[in-house]
């Protein structure tokens, strides 16, 4: 498999390297784990040369169970890794037809759709190419349980003014949207499985890695993505992905595809 040279993340000596298209993104990496968190997106976890494993309330699967292709909905908390190389394919729920919410029910997928998936990831390039949307497309294509279902309008341009400025008091946003605050926050809950509050700390999350290379460090920018202290910044960054900012020699830019067009399709 084709990796760029000099691309790590962790300060491990992991080799690592993050490709973003729209409303998603591939992260190749090699014998990784995260701690336990839940991140709002699709995520197909593959297994390129060696199994992955999965740890939730809802699912169990060991490296020994030589799994290599596991499907994790939004918003479902998890602790993941691989003993080889890997790829994750992140998705924004309600894109590529995908579901906005999920049923918090991972599964492994095996047959000729994996296999097909795991031959897809191992010839894939690990570099900035056209091809890498086609990829993407092409995995949910294979895994991800598809439907043609929309946001309610109302709770697509509240998502939309959340991601453009994530300190946008709840009150602002219903009564943009003509909604009482409890509406909205039923509303948005029931169709992304998550509450306003906790997208908007999300969409936070996002601009504080929008902001990270040009600034150069994580700290330098917490307070004006909206985080209270360092402190404050940390605790969000493991409980949507699983690490800690110091593990990261570079920004995670699987998820930044979300800090633009939450709404479109």
């Amino acid at each position: 498999m084709g990796l760029p040279a000099g691309a790590g993340l962790y300060d491990s000596g992991e080799d690592a390297a993050a490709i973003v298209v729209e409303r998603g993104a591939v992260h190749l990496s090699r014998t990784q784990r995260t701690s336990r968190h839940a991140h709002h997106a699709w995520k197909v976890h593959v297994g390129i040369d060696a199994p992955v494993w999965l740890e939730s309330a809802e699912l169990r699967v060991r490296p020994q169970d030589g799994a290599r292709l596991l499907v994790v909905p939004p918003d479902l908390e998890h602790t993941t890794g691989a003993v080889g190389w890997s790829a994750a394919i992140f998705v924004e729920p309600g894109t590529r037809s995908t579901p906005a919410r999920g049923d918090k029910r991972p599964f492994v997928l095996q047959g000729a759709a994996a296999r097909r998936v795991v031959d897809a990831c191992r010839e894939s390039q690990a570099s900035v190419r056209p091809e890498t949307r086609a990829l993407v497309d092409e995995v949910v294509r294979h895994t991800v349980p598809l439907t043609r279902e929309r946001l309610d309008a109302r709770v697509a341009r509240a998502l939309e003014r959340l991601a453009r400025a994530p300190g946008t008091p709840l009150t602002d946003l219903a009564r943009g949207v003509g909604l009482s605050v409890d509406r909205l926050t039923h509303l948005v809950s029931l169709e992304t499985g998550i509450p306003p509050r906790r997208h908007a700390v999300w969409q936070r999350l996002l601009a504080l890695l929008s902001g990270q290379p040009q600034l150069g460090s994580l700290a330098e920018v917490a307070v004006s993505a909206g985080f209270t202290d360092h402190a404050h910044m940390t605790r969000t960054f493991r409980r949507f992905l699983g690490r800690a900012p110091s593990e990261f020699k570079s920004p995670p830019l699987v998820i930044a595809p979300w800090a633009t067009a939450l709404g479109a399709r």
